[in-house]
């Protein structure tokens, strides 16, 4: 491999020449004309040439073509791609044309000259030599320079494009001015920050706001969701994977950790990782380096990690299901991101904006909504948060261009299942808000897609929901709640799962994460 040894910067009163000579008189000679003029090292064979090329840096390199066991025109060869900077004379004696056409070809020779050598000739041709080496460093240094202000340059565009493309983080209300002071607070540190809220309540445009915000906004943001990943390919995403590292790597990846390098990785879903997965991670955010898949070596990483959730990490932690250690890595800066209808003076302030991108997007006329629409719009739970409002906006835009819109323009659904409200009591939907004693069973009366036969019913009424003096989690409360309902069915989990609106597989689901048994 080409040597990364990089020519030094002091001046140096005579060029360096490395003589390469089987002869012992000739090298004599050599030695005695050109002391004066450079720094000479005269060597008696081509592995000795080599090892003072890697030993110490010269100009030019000057080799005999005749040379026992090593041909001049090996050594050019070698020496090339060992040490492409380093200038190539070959002195040749003989008249022959193969090896002098493998030693232009493959050693890449600056000058042949014949032997016996004309003195002031060869002195004219090595300071040739030496001034395009000069020249080939001082390009090659440009070179550099110019790349990598280009990149500077690439990366100041692609941070402005990004703040000017990435949606704004509009908020009014009291609960989002604290979320945007604690982003304040904590962009301009390295400590590792954990979001938790709800699917769709903008955790990733906080996440970026975080990186805009800190001192790392000109290298990349990377967001990954891993619960798009398959478990098997968390590993190989994360940390990427040499050629060869399995069946199928077919050529090296990197990782997006190594893609994050001196910027801001972000992780949603992060509960999602496996056991496996936390351990690496664990490690990386530690030793600050980690190991490819199928590397013979670790690598070295500065990334920040912001990470987002919907589920109780530190409950899940205390239960077994997450590393405890892990938690208290991601969770440094913990904060905690309200759902939209936690906040509906929100509402206006974000649905405007989205309103206006969907028109411009699909190049058709604003719909204009009026102050009853609105007041139906806040007073909506959104249980998909923010991200319901921005499908709400796009569908208003292909329906009604151009148009006024009443509250029953919305297309906003009438009834609310309190299955979609698992974590949170503070926002159910306002014609059955639960309290902190009693959630109310849906009745067979309301609009479900799963349905249960009158057989089957569960009857309803209030479940006791005690909260305990020092609170609790959301994941205790659903856990609580589907507790009863099962105990109400009599352990039939099809009945119990069709009386809260769900599939019974997606029931069963709940009851293994939360660790019930059936």
């Amino acid at each position: 491999m080409p040597s990364d040894r990089a020519p030094s910067d002091k001046p140096q009163a005579r060029p360096r020449v490395l003589y390469a000579d089987d002869e012992p008189d000739v090298r004599e000679v050599f030695a005695a004309v050109f002391e004066d003029d450079f720094d000479l090292t005269c060597v008696g064979t081509g592995q000795e040439a080599l090892d003072a090329l890697a030993a110490r840096e010269f100009d030019v390199l000057v080799t005999d073509m005749r040379m026992r066991p090593m041909k001049g025109s090996e050594l050019l060869a070698r020496a090339f791609e060992a040490h492409p900077l380093t200038q190539r004379i070959l002195l040749t004696g003989f008249s022959d044309h193969d090896d002098l056409a493998d030693a232009v070809n493959n050693g890449h020779v600056f000058a042949y000259v014949q032997k016996p050598w004309d003195n002031a000739q060869l002195r004219l041709v090595i300071k040739k030599a030496v001034t395009l080496r000069h020249l080939e460093i001082e390009n090659r240094k440009l070179t550099n320079d110019l790349k990598a202000s280009n990149m500077r340059l690439r990366d100041d565009v692609e941070a402005v494009t990004r703040v000017v493309s990435r949606p704004r983080l509009l908020a009014s209300s009291s609960a989002m001015q604290k979320v945007i002071a604690q982003v304040s607070a904590v962009a301009g540190t390295d400590a590792s920050v954990l979001l938790h809220g709800e699917t769709g309540t903008g955790k990733e445009l906080i996440a970026a706001e975080i990186h805009e915000r800190s001192g790392r906004r000109r290298a990349r943001f990377v967001a990954q969701n891993l619960a798009a990943l398959p478990p098997e390919l968390m590993t190989s995403e994360l940390f990427g994977h040499v050629k060869g590292a399995f069946t199928g790597a077919q050529q090296a990846r990197r990782g997006l950790l190594e893609l994050a390098n001196g910027g801001t990785l972000s992780l949603d879903e992060s509960g999602e990782a496996p056991q496996s997965l936390q351990a690496l991670l664990l490690r990386a955010l530690e030793s600050r380096e980690f190991w490819p898949v199928g590397a013979s070596e670790p690598k070295h990483v500065d990334v920040r990690i912001v990470s987002a959730t919907n589920r109780d990490l530190l409950a899940e932690a205390h239960a077994g299901h997450f590393r405890l250690d892990l938690y208290y890595r991601l969770a440094v800066c913990p904060i905690e991101v309200p759902p939209l209808r936690a906040r509906p003076e929100d509402v206006r302030g974000i649905g405007t904006p989205l309103l206006e991108a969907a028109a411009k997007r699909m190049n058709r006329e604003l719909p204009r909504i009026g102050e009853a629409a609105w007041r139906a719009l806040e007073a909506h739970p959104w249980p998909g948060n923010v991200r319901e409002l921005g499908n709400v906006m796009e569908r208003l835009v292909i329906y009604h261009a151009g148009r006024d819109v009443e509250p029953a323009d919305l297309g906003l659904p009438t009834a609310i299942r309190a299955s979609l409200f698992p974590f949170s009591h503070a926002g159910a939907p306002p014609s059955s808000p639960p309290s902190a004693s009693a959630f109310e069973v849906p009745t067979s009366s309301q609009s479900q897609p799963i349905l249960a036969s009158p057989e089957d019913a569960v009857p309803p009424g209030a479940l006791s929901l005690d909260l305990p003096e020092g609170g609790t989690t959301f994941d205790d409360l659903e856990r609580e709640i589907l507790a009863q309902v099962l105990a109400r069915a009599d352990n039939n989990q099809s009945r119990a799962a069709r009386s809260l609106g769900m599939s019974e597989s997606t029931f069963r689901s709940r009851m293994k994460r939360l660790g019930l048994k059936g």
